[in-house]
């Protein structure tokens, strides 16, 4: 295996990930949503209780976003540099280490206030089934 497989399969399984937390991040949105709205009888009662996972889904899009934007942003100036330096694009050269860490640390707070949300969420319905 060469390392160029290893980012392979680390682009396929971030890709994947990034797309797995932004749908099911709406759908804990609209479970929320079902919530409020669900106040006929037989209904699960809203609480402002679910804030919090709501909070976190909106806080998890939010930084699928920064991660993204940044990640754009971040390749888009280093080419630019590049270019502008007189480099061939197609010559051989490292990026630097650093311009990956912002996008890292977006890509997993958005994974982790995921799983944060769905945790209130399981708690909060938890309570529910068994009467608080």
């Amino acid at each position: 295996m060469k390392r160029e497989d290893l980012r392979k399969a680390y682009d396929t399984y971030s890709a994947k990930l990034s797309d797995v937390v932004r749908q099911l991040s709406f759908a804990g949105i609209a479970v929320i949503w079902i919530f409020r709205v669900g106040d006929k009888p037989g209904g699960v009662a809203y609480s402002k209780e679910l804030l919090y996972p709501l909070g976190c889904f909106v806080l998890s899009l939010a930084f699928d976003f920064l991660h993204y934007l940044y990640g754009s942003i971040a390749w888009s100036s280093f080419n630019t540099f590049k270019e502008k330096s007189g480099v061939d694009k197609d010559a051989e050269f490292k990026a630097p280490g650093w311009i990956n860490y912002p996008s890292i640390v977006f890509f997993y707070t958005k994974a982790g206030l995921l799983f944060v949300g769905y945790l209130f969420l399981l708690i909060y319905i938890g309570k529910q089934l068994i009467g608080n």
